[in-house]
């Protein structure tokens, strides 16, 4: 099987991290009463973390590199697309060249943190955006917080969740 290739702000990357972890976990408080047994609460999910190892190859591996360098750089939130999961947002917190290049191989480490996603303010209104480059049904899913099969049913003039057109408009609620 093969899998699409991972992408960072436009960027994909010719081959696959040949490790990715993603972990993430719920922030739970406990509190403590000196006469009642202890009580515990839901704080929420804290953020994601995914991490990788990987290889640029070719004779641009540098430039391959250099190129994921300036997005990291940059520091700017940016979508992020895994291999069989949906697209999130996250910023690239650390990127680090792990060896020399040798006969056009260059292996390198990698830290995303998921950013918060981004959520409209109205409820139980209608509501559309008018699509931009480089965006897709899943990600107006991702970032509205609303179910793609939603999406799918409130926009039935959409034929390919992955391919929109510019200046589609979406209808999110």
């Amino acid at each position: 099987m093969r899998f699409a290739p991972m992408r960072f702000s436009g960027m994909s990357l010719r081959h696959n991290p040949e490790k990715l972890s993603i972990s993430g976990s719920d922030h739970v408080r406990v509190y403590h009463s000196p006469c009642c047994d202890a009580d515990s609460r839901s704080l929420g999910r804290e953020l994601r973390r995914i991490e990788g190892e990987g290889e640029f190859c070719g004779k641009d591996c540098i430039t391959q590199y250099q190129a994921l360098e300036q997005l990291h750089i940059r520091s700017k939130r940016a979508k992020l697309v895994l291999p069989h999961m949906e697209p999130m947002y996250a910023y690239l917190k650390e990127l680090k060249m792990t060896a020399k290049p040798v006969d056009d191989v260059l292996s390198y480490r990698f830290l995303f943190i998921e950013a918060q996603s981004l959520r409209p303010e109205a409820q139980n209104t209608e509501f559309y955006l008018t699509k931009t480059d480089g965006e897709s049904l899943w990600d107006i899913a991702y970032a509205y917080d609303v179910p793609i099969e939603r999406l799918t049913v409130l926009n039935p003039q959409i034929p390919l969740i992955d391919e929109l057109s510019r200046g589609v408009r979406v209808w999110i609620c």
